[in-house]
């Protein structure tokens, strides 16, 4: 019986020699750890809508022109009239004011050393935007006039790539006659560091009616 047991041993004697003579690569790749790529979720935050507002209006207070005297012209059976006023800064979509924010992720910056200018100025703007802009009657059926704030988008090469509408719209096809007249504009750059720059501001438009 005791002689028994001897094939046994030699096979366990024979697996651990087997063991020991592995290669070392297989075993350096049991340990090895594999990283995989780490899906990052975007979360999508609530737009403070009252506060942009507020913040449009506050800085429309302290920069609306004093001496523009608008100019009316008669639509249906009333009159009206849409004119720009100064520019203002656009919001960051964080806390952080637009001085400390220099750009976005698209590259528009929030402060250019110059802004973004219509050729022959702002009489000549204004002149355009009287030619061009159809107030639309539907607004006009229904009376609705206020400042339409309009976020322009302008390429270095001074051409207005998007316009949005950050604020509460007027509605009644108000905002997009305001586009399609902006759209249209051909400026001169901004400027950033001495270089022509992509520039985002907000252009607040007054549109009235009086009969």
């Amino acid at each position: 019986m005791k002689y028994n047991s001897l094939p046994l041993v030699v096979l366990v004697a024979a697996l651990l020699f087997s063991c020991k003579g592995k290669p070392a690569e297989d075993t350096a790749a049991a340990d090895t750890t594999v990283v995989r790529d780490t899906v990052v979720e975007t979360v999508i935050q609530p737009v403070d809508t009252a506060a942009i507002i507020a913040a449009y209006e506050a800085e429309y207070a302290k920069s609306k022109s004093k001496d523009t005297k608008p100019v009316y012209k008669k639509k249906a059976t009333k009159q009206v009239t849409a004119y720009p006023e100064p520019e203002i800064a656009s919001v960051p979509p964080t806390s952080v004011p637009p001085a400390v924010v220099a750009t976005d992720v698209q590259g528009y910056t929030y402060v250019a050393d110059t802004h973004a200018s219509y050729p022959g100025g702002r009489a000549a703007f204004l002149e355009y935007f009287y030619k061009n802009f159809e107030y639309p009657e539907r607004a006009i059926e229904n009376n609705i006039q206020g400042t339409i704030y309009a976020e322009c988008f302008i390429s270095e090469t001074g051409t207005v790539e998007k316009v949005e509408f950050p604020a509460r719209k007027l509605g009644y096809g108000l905002e997009e006659e305001a586009k399609r007249v902006l759209m249209a504009v051909k400026v001169n750059p901004a400027t950033k560091n001495g270089a022509p720059a992509k520039e985002r501001y907000v252009l607040p438009i007054r549109v009235q009616i009086k009969e």
